[in-house]
């Protein structure tokens, strides 16, 4: 290991040239891992890479993958805390005696479906680093003001302008993981930056439970207002700390926590594995995708994704007459499940890279929920197996979207856009098939809720069956090839390098010691990589 006599952000391509161990990211010649390493690695890839390119990892993973997991923790926490507060005295406080749960849940996915195709075409004039923590600051505030809410027409208001700004954060993270990491990198991240989520609805049944035998009445505030007080303090300094932390994108990356040389690094690693920096989005190019195959084998298994099982396990629980501590409870034992579901889903899915056949195969414990949920007349054991069994699918979004940034790798904005409209599509459907399949009134019994879920279920595995036979057309019909990585490229940016280190790499550049396939020239100009005809 090398000794560097200086600050390793002072480190520039002439110091290298000089003495290449002084290279962050140079990796000794002929270096493997030690077994334990091997071992080791089976749980998380990075610890047998090379050292450079493991001290490269990690430093994304502290810096953007850390920050990410915060965000998505209060995302989930602010818009969870709305079911745990009804079912502990808000539903009493505010008369709330008919529909209204569904209703602040269809307010929500309102302004989610208005903010989800504006939010991606403000990326065009504004950087992630600026317009994901500007929303998170404005929910925020909006968490604080919803304990002083005095009818369900004030929540309507927060909960619709909460979704409206929340609506960047899924699609835009998800195409920003894939802008950073590499195919046997991303499934356990986009795993673990999703399970947040179930981390944050166990936390919030915790949370509020707690608050409930502690804070009830204290300072003249109700349990159910403390939770949302306490839920604005988590989330708003994780909101500014956004600002500092998001890198965008390798490309244009202004990050203060990069130095000049992991950006450079970065752009090597995306190269080669054959991701494309940001383009400017124009009409005809949205129209384009609007209209090509990849949208539509994409929406239908992304539109079709109704859980139902599982869903109102906490107002079958209050019809039990469950206590209002065990209520927000006992459902976090599905959470726990999810969560180890969820790495061992992704653990799988990196090593084996069967991302579309593990996608398929957590959708079937939603089978078994809606099925024994749809008959009803059986024992108690079951109904409660059916709530908690559909834990173990939840990592469905997780591994879907890992599959589509490796199929879809060579598109940067599709990548953003895609989800932003599946989400505009999905929530547009749920703003009104809650209120229809399970209207409150009826909880918990569904006469034909579950039946209809366990049908979008069904037609769900099709599609994603679907989107797999499309896209092996897409692939022969351009005459594809698989790089290193085992992604399909096009054959002009096929690029492989001959060592680890960044030494041939200079300033977005290909060196001599490059081995290029293909009749293009890669290289940098402003913020984009641009493909140059030989």
């Amino acid at each position: 290991m090398a000794v560097w006599p200086f600050n390793r952000n002072e480190i520039t391509m002439e110091m290298i040239e000089r003495d290449p161990t002084c290279d962050p990211y140079y990796d000794p010649p002929g270096w493997t891992a030690p077994k334990w390493r091997k071992t080791m690695s089976f749980f998380w890839e990075s610890i047998a890479k090379p050292p450079g390119e493991r001290r490269y990892v990690n430093k994304l993973d502290r810096g953007l993958l850390f920050y990410l997991m915060l965000s998505y923790f209060i995302k989930a926490l602010d818009q969870k805390n709305i079911n745990n507060a009804y079912v502990s005295g808000m539903k009493q406080a505010l008369h709330l005696d008919g529909n209204q749960y569904n209703y602040f849940t269809t307010m929500f996915n309102c302004g989610y479906l208005a903010g989800s195709i504006p939010s991606q075409i403000s990326l065009s004039f504004a950087r992630p680093s600026i317009m994901i923590p500007g929303c998170e600051v404005f929910w925020s505030i909006l968490v604080f003001v919803q304990c002083r809410a005095s009818s369900d027409k004030y929540l309507y208001a927060c909960r619709f302008l909460q979704g409206f700004a929340e609506s960047i954060c899924f699609p835009t993270m998800m195409m920003i993981i894939g802008s950073w990491y590499k195919p046997d990198e991303i499934a356990k991240r986009v795993v673990i930056w999703d399970m947040t989520s179930t981390i944050a609805s166990m936390f919030s049944g915790y949370l509020q439970a707690a608050i409930y035998t502690n804070l009830n009445g204290v300072s003249g505030f109700a349990g159910w207002q403390w939770l949302f007080i306490i839920d604005g303090v988590i989330s708003l300094p994780i909101a500014l700390f956004g600002f500092f932390a998001i890198p965008d994108f390798p490309t244009n990356t202004r990050a203060i926590w990069l130095t000049d040389r992991d950006k450079e690094y970065s752009i090597r690693r995306m190269t080669e594995v054959g991701k494309k920096g940001p383009k400017k989005m124009t009409v005809k190019r949205f129209w384009n995708m609007l209209f090509g195959w990849r949208f539509w084998a994409f929406i239908t298994p992304y539109a079709a994704y109704i859980t139902g099982a599982g869903t109102y396990m906490n107002l079958w629980l209050q019809a039990e007459n469950y206590s209002v501590q065990m209520i927000n409870i006992l459902p976090t034992i599905g959470n726990a499940i999810a969560l180890v579901s969820a790495y061992l889903f992704a653990i799988l899915s990196d090593i084996t890279r069967w991302r579309w056949q593990l996608t398929i195969v957590t959708l079937l414990p939603y089978v078994f929920g809606n099925l024994v949920l749809g008959i009803w007349n059986v024992p108690f054991g079951w109904k409660f197996a059916a709530n908690l069994v559909p834990s173990i699918g939840q990592p469905f979004f997780s591994l879907f979207m890992a599959w589509i940034s490796d199929i879809f790798q060579d598109d940067t904005e599709l990548r953003g856009y895609l989800p932003a409209i599946g989400n505009a599509v999905w929530y547009a459907q749920y703003a009104w098939f809650p209120v229809v399949a399970f209207p409150a009134q009826k909880a918990p019994h569904y006469p034909w809720g579950y039946w209809a879920a366990l049908g979008l279920t069904i037609l769900n595995i099709v599609g994603v069956y679907t989107c797999y036979l499309a896209n092996m057309w897409d692939v022969k019909r351009r005459g594809q090839v698989v790089n290193k990585y085992g992604l399909y490229v096009d054959r002009e940016d096929l690029v492989d390098y001959d060592q680890s280190s960044l030494s041939d790499v200079k300033g977005g550049y290909i060196g001599e010691g490059v081995q290029e396939v293909g009749g293009m020239d890669i290289e940098r100009d402003s913020d984009l990589i641009v493909v140059k005809e030989k």
